[in-house]
């Protein structure tokens, strides 16, 4: 059975726990519309993804259902729409593990530092058992993952002075979205974690608040940060991959073949967005090198071996080894 065909049978059969009896017939077009915020610009690979998402579920549904985009935090930050979207409003973002975790704490897995080897075991823990556990036990938190194959490219350093070696994080202070995953990260790394929202890390770079973020190429550059920063260390601590993720009371509210359509989309534009963001990766470090950043290459063995802790510090050592029990099958 292929990967797309798995995810939707996962779904559908979620709305069993989830969505009893919740079908009625009589929902009207504003019951049906779905508000979906995400952090980047209207460049960005995901917010490009969104829009291939939003004009193939109108059309499939003759417009009955549907989707309103805003990009750059225009409807609320990331960890606000997740809030909402848990007690019942009708919106969605795009959301990474990191934050996830935060609700349901195994999903910290999929942002947790040198977890993954490369997309191919992330592409096969999608395809596990426990993961569709999780994505199931997490609807019952009122959240409904419609896809998790959002790729956006590796997590790197991106600083005002220069990073070629663990020695040079020591107390270089850090922007971070604030989840303890991300958070426990840099702290390992021995850096100093500040949690801020992302549209308030240009100004902190400029006006020395922070002395870096963690990001990777699409949100930099995007996002100008070439102009406040000199360097980025290519840590690759971890892949970003996220979920085009909404509430579970407005899924479980659409009629099915509507639910299906919905769910079938929602995974072709996490494939069209990673493939953009992909040749958006390339392009961008070009051009931020003809820029003057300087890009250094660094002995990511001992970063990984820095951030072993973070996973008995979150209590994640088994959920660790569950997820290696799976990658070895």
């Amino acid at each position: 059975m292929s990967k797309k065909f798995q995810f939707i049978m996962l779904f559908l059969s979620v709305l069993l726990v989830t969505a009893c009896g919740s079908n009625e017939s009589s929902k009207t077009d504003s019951e049906h519309k779905l508000r979906i915020g995400v952090t980047q610009n209207e460049k960005n690979a995901e917010y490009k993804g969104l829009e291939q998402f939003k004009d193939a579920v109108e059309s499939r549904t003759d417009g009955e259902v549907e989707i309103e985009l805003y990009h750059s935090d225009q409807l609320a930050n990331i960890p606000d729409l997740i809030e909402q979207a848990s007690v019942g409003t009708n919106v969605g973002t795009i959301v990474d593990g990191g934050v996830l975790g935060d609700i349901k704490e195994e999903f910290y897995i999929m942002q947790s530092p040198y977890m993954f080897k490369d997309i191919e075991e992330i592409d096969q823990f999608l395809e596990s058992d426990l993961f569709d556990e999780w994505v199931t036990e997490l609807s019952e938190e009122g959240l409904m993952i419609l896809s998790f194959n959002w790729n956006l490219g590796e997590r790197n350093l991106a600083t005002k002075k220069k990073i070629e070696s663990v020695e040079d994080v020591k107390g270089t202070v850090i922007r971070t979205n604030g989840s303890d995953i991300v958070d426990s990260t840099i702290s390992a790394m021995g850096g100093s974690p500040s949690g801020m929202p992302w549209s308030e890390a240009y100004p902190g770079l400029e006006q020395g608040v922070i002395d870096g973020v963690e990001a990777h190429n699409l949100a930099i550059y995007e996002s100008s940060m070439y102009e406040v920063i000199n360097h980025i260390a290519k840590t690759n601590h971890y892949q970003l991959l996220s979920s085009l993720t909404v509430s579970a009371d407005w899924f479980n509210n659409l009629p099915d073949d509507y639910q299906s359509i919905v769910l079938e989309e929602a995974i072709l534009a996490g494939e069209y967005g990673s493939e953009l963001a992909k040749e958006s990766s390339e392009e961008y470090e070009q051009n931020m090198k003809d820029e003057g950043i300087e890009f250094h290459q660094v002995d990511r063995e001992k970063f990984k071996e820095l951030t072993k802790e973070v996973y008995p510090s979150l209590d994640l050592e088994e959920t660790r080894q569950q997820v290696l029990d799976v990658l070895e099958k």
